[in-house]
């Protein structure tokens, strides 16, 4: 090959090489700015607990342990901040677009390669663009959860399987069972993946005997022609299949590495667990057994696997508006190449990928226990790679081109190509205006009412003095033991008031009630600042109503309330000296919390307290 050739080659990786550095320069850039949503803050809660010594095992509350694992380092490098809870997902999700040059038609395919697929230069670039800048996934790439990690690696793990029907190497069927082996420890639907892929390969393996069927084909004798392409497609499955079914089993034990790392108990939160394991206490088998079959009972077991009572349409319209506010350039490149493809069948991912996506719209609004903006991300993964082949046919000439038959009830060609170049040249305008807009209403500016990619339970006030009360509080004792203490029996600390804040234990990291006693319900109530307290090493305690407060010797200089609760603790705290703060904690609903501080027993400069709207 000439060097101007090699050259040529090369171009399309170094432009997924600059896309994947903007990717990742979108995603780190004020990381740890935005205030921690509940859910963040709930993670977060439990990784510092398991940082200091709690143990960890898999809980359905907050998902999969991937992300609690990769943090709980980088708290004790960096410390327990907002930046380092969010840096494992961001750094996940800012390489996404790496996953296009799977993707990328090979050149150096085998002679036993079954299927002829994959993206021309043009596409792989473009299918790297959309992972780098789509608005959705880069939103939650900036955000402590579990849903990009997994869309990721599904994606990594589909592209290697993609690359190793294009190539015939066994070697990619290993890296796809690595990345598949990734995606199970992130989150729950990843059994809904499991059951879209296989649907998925059923429409692969169908779809050619569909296309002679196709009124505008003009096949001899459709049916005929239909069931030669099945028997060729079935032919062709079955080559794949014995080309790479003896690398399965190795792909299934590559695969169950990652699962037993980051499934396994730690710490005194099990038996077995990891540590035991590695140290010859306990037996891989029953480790293993308790990361597959143990994780799978707890979940079974879990409210995440029960019935759903919920409207269907509400939640499917809900899904849909997520789905084309945060990945409108996707739907609407996807929609193009399924058009596209319907009129000239070429392109074998195209239409089994769009069938993945139909499937999830379809599917997900029955799965769900709530229509959360994150899992519009799940719907549009399988969209990204059609919508690349969407674009650069919309680039290029002729890209209107969708005419079908000529029939007396549709217009004449001429028409419906003008027609055509009015909705593609919409579609262009329209994506090129909400990229940037939506990137910059979600991701860049604080949290704001016109941000729907931000769910509800994103704290629409800056937190930021409420932290460092919490942690000036948490300095109380010291201070005290030094000579500063104003109270009798002062101890620092904060107090929780009130029913709405109630626990029937008050220590449920270290013994958590049973399970009859829903503590879980209630200590969500305290989110987020429950995380804030444990982030400062504060000590906590609870009064359940204005007696209760007044017949304490001495109460901690930090007192939460619920709004509605906030007049009982005024009545005991207004004459100690106490001022109250509101902060709104909730971005689309009515949810807040009154703060009274004794700003004479925390440290430094009085902070900026005024009450919040």
């Amino acid at each position: 090959m000439s060097r101007p050739a090699r050259w040529a080659r090369r171009r399309p990786v170094a432009a997924v090489l600059a896309l994947t550095a903007l990717s990742l320069l979108l995603r780190l850039v004020a990381l740890g700015d935005r205030t921690m949503h509940w859910d963040e803050a709930r993670v977060a809660y439990w990784t510092l607990r398991y940082v200091r010594g709690a143990g960890f095992a898999y809980r359905p509350v907050i998902h999969g342990p991937f992300v609690p694992i990769t943090v709980a380092p980088l708290f004790r490098q960096l410390g327990p901040t907002a930046f380092a809870a969010r840096l494992p997902v961001a750094i996940v999700g800012g390489l996404a677009p790496l996953s296009a040059l799977l993707f990328r038609r090979s050149d150096g395919g085998t002679a036993s390669a079954t299927v002829d697929i994959g993206l021309d230069d043009s596409e792989t670039v473009a299918l790297a663009a959309l992972l780098a800048v789509t608005p959705s996934l880069v939103y939650y790439s900036r955000f402590m959860r579990s849903d990009v990690p997994l869309a990721v690696f599904a994606l990594f793990a589909l592209g290697f399987a993609v690359r190793a029907l294009a190539t015939a190497r066994r070697q990619h069927v290993l890296a796809a069972g690595l990345f598949v082996g990734l995606a199970i420890p992130t989150k729950e639907n990843v059994l809904l993946y499991a059951a879209c892929a296989v649907g998925t390969a059923g429409v692969a393996v169908c779809w050619p005997a569909v296309v002679p069927l196709l009124p505008w084909y003009r096949a001899d004798e459709p049916r005929n022609a239909a069931t030669t392409a099945f028997r060729e497609s079935i032919s062709r499955a079955r080559a794949a299949l014995a080309r790479h079914l003896p690398a399965v089993p190795l792909a299934l034990l590559v695969a169950l590495v990652p699962v037993v790392f980051f499934l396994a108990p730690r710490g005194p939160a099990g038996d077995p667990t990891l540590g035991a394991a590695l140290a010859g206490d306990a037996g891989w088998l029953a480790l293993i057994e308790r990361a597959t079959v143990g994780t799978w009972e707890t979940f079974a077991s879990s409210f995440w696997a029960g019935s759903r009572g919920h409207s269907y349409p509400s939640y499917a319209g809900k899904l849909l508006a997520y789905l084309l506010v945060g990945a409108l350039p996707v739907v609407g490149g996807a929609g193009v190449a399924f058009v596209r493809e319907f009129r000239s069948p070429s392109r074998p991912l195209v239409v089994p990928l769009v069938a993945w996506g139909v499937a999830a719209m379809l599917g997900y609004p029955l799965a769900t226990d709530i229509p959360a903006p994150w899992i519009s991300l799940h719907i549009a993964l399988p969209l990204f790679v059609p919508a690349a082949v969407g674009w650069v046919a919309i680039a290029r000439e002729h890209a209107w081109n969708v005419g079908l038959p000529d029939a007396d009830t549709l217009p004449d060609p001429g028409t419906r190509g003008r027609y055509a170049r009015y909705a593609l040249a919409g579609l262009v305008v329209l994506s090129a205006v909400q990229v940037p807009l939506v990137l910059a209403a979600s991701s860049i500016t604080p949290p704001l009412y016109v941000n729907v990619l931000a769910q509800s339970a994103q704290p629409p006030d800056d937190l930021s003095p409420m932290e460092d009360t919490v942690a000036d509080a948490a300095n109380a004792a010291e201070r005290s033991s030094a000579g500063s203490r104003t109270q009798s029996g002062d101890d620092g600390g904060v107090l929780f008031y009130g029913e709405a804040y109630y626990l029937p234990n008050e220590r449920i990291d270290d013994d958590p009630p049973a399970e009859g006693e829903h503590w879980l319900g209630w200590w969500l109530n305290r989110l987020p600042m429950a995380w804030y307290v444990e982030r400062a090493g504060a000590e906590s305690s609870y009064a359940r109503d204005p007696a209760a407060l007044g017949d304490r010797e001495s109460v901690p200089p930090v007192v939460f309330a619920a709004p509605h609760e906030a007049e009982g603790a005024a009545s005991v705290l207004d004459e100690r000296g106490y001022e109250r703060t509101r902060y709104e904690l909730g971005l689309y609903h009515e949810q807040a919390v009154v703060v009274f501080v004794d700003e004479s027993r925390v440290d430094g400069e009085p902070a900026n307290r005024s009450v919040h709207s």
